[in-house]
């Protein structure tokens, strides 16, 4: 239980719940808890979503996959993450995407009616829950923006400039694998090689496998 408890604080929907309250909470809500290994398929695209998923290990991946096989990554998520949550309070209640563990992942669910008695006792975990909300559409809203460059050398650029505000630095590092990135931004991971290698030589860019740096 203590070992639970520590990794629900961790999580953005208890952000600034005491310990104590947030014990309280977890013994007084109904959650169940599923164990993934990696590449297991957490939920299938258009299969109903009831719950809410909080992790507490690993990292799932959601993608777009088309019948041609190719996939798009729409977000990857790791421990603290939720997922669901924009979806079991809308009347379309169905996952618009596949999600999938990539690693050894543990997932801690809460359905719609517990979290709704969540609310109505936690002030807090309501607002943190709007918050998380508000994150998601703003970073949805960045993604449209990113696609939206037909241009491959825009998509590059937009991308480096957003992780460069969100990071605040002109250094930013790179927190997932260039295949990762180049699956969101819907480009082959040549292309985004190619274009890094081509905004280098032209003196704006300097890379290595980890980190970009603007120049």
């Amino acid at each position: 239980m203590k070992d639970i408890l520590k990794l629900l604080q961790n999580n953005f929907l208890f952000k600034g719940i005491d310990s104590e309250n947030l014990k309280k909470i977890y013994e007084e809500t109904r959650y169940h808890i599923n164990k993934y290994d990696k590449g297991e398929i957490i939920a299938h695209e258009e299969e109903e979503c009831s719950t809410i998923g909080l992790i507490l290990e690993g990292t799932i991946e959601l993608q777009r996959i088309y019948p041609s096989g190719k996939y798009i990554v729409l977000n990857k998520l790791t421990l603290g993450d939720v997922f669901g949550e924009a979806i079991i309070f809308s009347k379309q209640e169905n996952y618009p995407a596949t999600v999938i563990a990539l690693n050894q992942c543990s997932i801690l669910y809460i359905d719609k009616v517990d979290m709704l008695e969540l609310f109505s006792r936690e002030k807090r975990i309501l607002e943190n829950f709007l918050e998380l909300l508000s994150n998601k559409v703003l970073m949805l809203n960045s993604k449209i923006k990113n696609i939206s460059f037909k241009n491959i050398r825009h998509r590059v650029i937009n991308y480096i400039l957003e992780a460069m505000k969100l990071q605040k630095n002109s250094t930013i590092k790179l927190k997932e694998s260039k295949e990762s990135i180049a699956a969101a931004l819907g480009i082959p991971r040549p292309s985004l090689s190619r274009e890094l290698i081509n905004l280098r030589d032209m003196g704006y860019i300097d890379f290595d496998r980890s980190n970009i740096k603007i120049l």
